[in-house]
């Protein structure tokens, strides 16, 4: 190294301060032709390594999420029985006393010991039940994959005692930005029949294409939704399926529309049809789609709510309705919504008119108020 120095040049009048430094690296006024192309050839190589290092560190994230996934998702549908490696159980004692046999000798009377699952517990959830004891269930959207036949949606659904630890926590517990799939705390189901009418799932939006990132795909046009209606959703004790007839862009601030907020979010149980009807008006009145399925306070519902790409503080939330007994789900059209009322912000970002609210939806929800 001092031997090359020795043999460089000695240029007494350049500039070795850091502004020095940053005017041999940005073109300046003055600069020759020359000059400048080497400066901004040497920007460009300067970027395009930082991306490849972005890239290559997304890629790794991206893949360890892909591989959780898929290991989580074979325990689920029974491919495998073996557990992801280096993941405990952090709910149960290591030597539980409900997994002795009862035909040795600590059991002389041969009694059948206690489960530790829940009552009713579908049998699948089993493993993943033993390495976390929050999972409450598992979503699925049926078609929507990739082009290796991959589902994009295919997770489990955690329910703990609060709507932020899952935010950043993964399945295992782990703090991580992607978090999981979680329903909202405030409805526990511990049995058939238990829980919210309406279940509210949240789920992450992530550039890296995982988790609810390809709800985002429903806005694409009808025909794309006709192809993907059915939300399979299971709970420890019931299979559940669900019909999409609502997609729509809403936001979470006072201030970001002319319209009183819907909150979409806290519209858990019906308790009349007064209430029913404001939330249900609401979706269709918002949604980017005109469906013929038709829905009523007696049915339940499930609604998967993720960030938007539009704008920040938006949310893109898709509502299906569960499918009744002996229902043919194909008969149902889908039609573009040409009225499909988005939040004021939406309309001022893109210089667009923003359309006059009709009197129904400018009223407010007597019954939001009470909820916090």
């Amino acid at each position: 190294m001092s031997m090359l120095n020795e043999l460089r040049p000695q240029d007494e009048s350049r500039d070795l301060s850091l502004k020095g430094r940053i005017k041999e690296l940005i073109p300046q006024k003055g600069d020759s032709k020359k000059e400048i192309f080497r400066k901004i050839v040497f920007i460009m190589a300067v970027c395009a390594f930082i991306w490849c290092v972005v890239d290559a560190i997304e890629f790794n994230s991206r893949s360890d999420l892909e591989a959780t996934k898929n290991e989580l998702s074979d325990l689920f549908h029974g491919v495998t029985t073996q557990p992801p490696e280096n993941t405990q159980n952090p709910d149960t004692p290591e030597n539980p006393d409900n997994t002795q046999n009862p035909d040795t000798p600590n059991n002389p009377d041969n009694q059948e010991q206690p489960s530790k699952y829940p009552s009713g517990m579908l049998s699948q959830f089993e493993p993943l039940y033993d390495l976390n004891q929050e999972i409450i269930g598992w979503l699925t959207i049926p078609g929507l994959e990739d082009a290796n036949g991959e589902l994009y949606i295919d997770y489990p659904v955690m329910q703990t005692t609060n709507n932020d630890f899952y935010i950043d926590h993964d399945f295992f517990k782990n703090e991580e930005k992607s978090g999981a799939l979680f329903i909202d705390f405030r409805h526990k189901v511990t049995g058939v029949g238990t829980g919210a009418q309406n279940t509210v799932v949240y789920g992450h939006n992530m550039a890296a294409g995982t988790y609810f990132s390809h709800l985002n795909d429903y806005k694409k046009r009808p025909s794309f939704v006709s192809e993907h209606r059915i939300i399979n959703y299971t709970t420890l004790y019931e299979e559940k399926e669900y019909i999409i007839f609502g997609c729509f862009l809403v936001g979470i601030y006072e201030e970001q529309d002319n319209l009183p907020l819907f909150k979409y979010h806290l519209a858990f149980d019906f308790e009349d049809i007064s209430e029913f009807d404001y939330w249900y008006k609401n979706v269709l009145f918002r949604s980017y789609y005109i469906t013929d399925i038709d829905c009523n306070m007696n049915d339940e519902y499930i609604t998967l709510s993720t960030c938007s790409n539009e704008l920040s503080d938006l949310r893109w939330v898709v509502v299906g309705r569960r499918v009744r007994e002996g229902e043919d789900t194909s008969v149902y059209k889908y039609y573009s919504n040409p009225d499909a009322r988005k939040p004021e912000v939406f309309y001022t970002f893109y210089n667009v008119t923003i359309p006059r609210a009709s009197r129904i939806m400018n009223a407010t929800n007597p019954k939001s108020n009470e909820r916090k």
